[in-house]
């Protein structure tokens, strides 16, 4: 079983990477458990803006890299693991909402596209979009593992 670790501990790993990246001139978000404020978190993923070969290359240069565990895993001297998700400007948003997840949440908001014979778009798109182009309110990453109530809801608004 992959080692858990408290919430604040990946949050203070995330900031030290956030801002070695700003540095370097890239966007970059939490995604995942971290982004979704669970409790415990397994890894740090996060999207970052560029070319996928500059951005792995200055992740691998992160003075706090241990080791590369493969080509978007790299485990931390802290003992921790970071994901980086390279990403284009224009599905930024979108990876970002994908990978928050979680898959559950996902695979619950894309059947409802599928039912409304809607199809999603990844490009350019605010987050927010992704909820009001199928009637529903914009679900807060560390509110999207409530499905059972999301969909409850829904149910009531078809």
């Amino acid at each position: 079983m992959k080692k858990r670790f408290e919430y604040e501990f990946a949050l203070k790993e995330y900031k030290k990477l956030y801002r070695y990246i700003k540095e370097k001139g890239f966007r970059c978000d939490a995604s995942g458990s971290l982004r979704r404020k669970k409790g415990d978190v397994g890894d740090i993923d996060f999207v970052i803006e560029g070319p996928e070969k500059m951005v792995l290359e200055i992740i691998a240069l992160y003075s706090q890299i241990e080791k590369p565990i493969n080509k978007y895993e790299f485990m931390l001297k802290s003992g921790i693991c970071i994901h980086a998700i390279p990403e284009n400007s224009s599905k930024y948003t979108f990876t970002l909402w994908h990978s928050t997840g979680p898959k559950s949440h996902v695979k619950f908001i894309e059947k409802i596209y599928a039912e409304k014979g809607i199809e999603i778009i990844e490009e350019n798109i605010h987050e927010d979009e992704i909820y009001s182009k199928i009637g529903i309110e914009y679900i807060k990453p560390e509110e999207r593992y409530k499905l059972q109530e999301v969909e409850n809801d829904q149910d009531r608004k078809i």
